[in-house]
This record gives structure tokens, sequence and C-alpha cells, in this order.
């Protein structure tokens, strides 16, 4: 058996040091009350959070109803149905908006229980997240809730008229963005099934024909409607997720 050199020993000593954490380690009591401290302060963001949005909750459902037809009649055929339905605009908007602070606070408790290449792989991750749904959302409202919304309540529309309770409208509307922001999540958790080794670039690239698939059933389901240009951009949109995965995976050498 050969000696060991000094300079194999220091370079394993640098690998070891860059890439695990060498900070010490913290008593169970002491992650107990970081936790305690990380749970009130996402609470009180949320709550923070929710209190705005109940304040600004008519002013947002106004927004929404301006996406359904102009002939389309909103009923309140529940006792406080309204008010119920603010409450959960405003539970809406509080998630929404205290996202950041959450997601942050909950990294700031798991980061320092991970290495450097973690830490390089997740917080981008992290901080794209918020941005990510929110920009799914706005696609929602702009592109996909208006074509859904005219195809449905105009279909039949010479033999019936529309009338609908605010509270289905809105549980719908949100729906309909909620599903959209998450899939704008895709590059995420693309990137975190490359990560614990369930896929890698090439599995990707292999299976580009059934991504096409299921991305313009995807956009045929959102956009209910003949015209093509809609379900053109749903579908292009869930594709060019895909690709910029694929792109990510691939300067990371996965």
């Amino acid at each position: 058996m050969s000696p060991t050199s000094t300079k194999e020993l220091e370079l394993y000593q640098k690998q070891d040091t860059e890439e695990f954490d060498t900070s010490p380690s913290m008593p169970l009591s002491r992650h107990l009350e970081e936790l305690r401290k990380k749970i009130i302060i996402s609470f009180t963001s949320f709550s923070v959070a929710s209190v705005l949005g109940f304040y600004f909750s008519r002013d947002f459902i106004s927004i929404l109803t301006n996406l359904a037809p102009s002939d389309t009649i909103f009923l309140q055929i529940k006792p406080g149905e309204f008010f119920f339905t603010a409450m959960r605009i405003a539970v809406f908007l509080g998630v929404l908006l205290s996202s950041p602070v959450i997601i942050w606070q909950l990294g700031s408790f798991i980061f320092p229980g991970l290495n450097q290449k973690e830490r390089k792989m997740i917080m981008p991750a992290v901080a794209a997240a918020p941005a990510l749904f929110v920009l799914g959302c706005a696609f929602a409202y702009f592109f996909v809730a208006p074509s859904m919304l005219n195809f449905l309540f105009g279909f039949g529309k010479d033999i019936i008229s529309t009338s609908i309770s605010i509270e289905s409208y809105i549980s719908f509307t949100i729906m309909i963005m909620a599903i959209c922001g998450f899939s704008f999540l895709i590059p995420i958790l693309i990137l975190g099934c490359a990560n614990v080794g369930l896929i890698n670039s090439k599995s990707l690239i292999r299976s580009w024909r059934y991504v096409i698939l299921a991305s313009v059933i995807s956009g045929a389901v959102l956009t209910p409607t003949p015209d093509p240009f809609n379900m053109s951009i749903v579908s292009g949109i869930l594709i060019g997720l895909y690709l910029i995965s694929y792109g990510i995976l691939c300067v990371m050498r996965r």
C-alpha cells in the first residue's frame, strides 16, 4: 500500500471543507426555538397580508368579474355569500402576498443544514418560486380565464341567459389562476426531481413527444375555444417552460 502524500491530504481536506457545512451544531431546544420564531413571523406576515387582502377584496372581486361577459348577472343566493367570498379572496391574497416571507423563513431554517453545493441549487429555486407563481396567475388573468369564461358563458347564449352566484364564479376563476400559477412552477419541480436523481437532461429530451402532446391537450382544456391562437399561446408557454428546464439541466450537466 503506497503512502499518502501531504498534497493529497490537503486536497481531501479542502473538498470536505467546501462541500459540507462546518458551522457548530445547535442543540434540539435551540432548533425548536428557532422554528417557533420562524412560524410566528410567517403567521404574522400572513395575517397582515390577509387583512390587506380583505380590505382590497371588493376591488379584487370587481376586477375578476370584469373577465366575464358584460351581460352576466352575479347573484348572492345564500346569506353572507359575498362576505365569505371576500374572506376567501383575503386568504388567497394573504398567501400570495406573504409567500416571499414564508418561503424565506422556511429557507433560512433549512439552509444551515445543507452543504454549499445544495445551497447553490436550492436558493435560486426558492427565490424564483413566488415570482413564477405570480407570473402564472397573471397569465391566467389576461389569457386563459377570459377565453374560458367567454366560451363557457357564451355557449347556448341564444337559448339561456347567464346568472351565477358570486361564490361559484370567484371559486372558478381563482382555481384557474392557481392551476396556471402552479404550472409555471414546472421548472422548479423538474430541477427538484433532477436534484434527487429521478430525471436528467437525457430523459427530458427523450420524452419531448409526450411533452408536446400533453402541452397541446392542456392548452385545449384550458382554452376551450375554436380559436387556435389562445390554445397555441398556452401550449407554447408550457413547452417553453419545459425547454427552459432542459436548458438549465444541460448547463448544470445533469
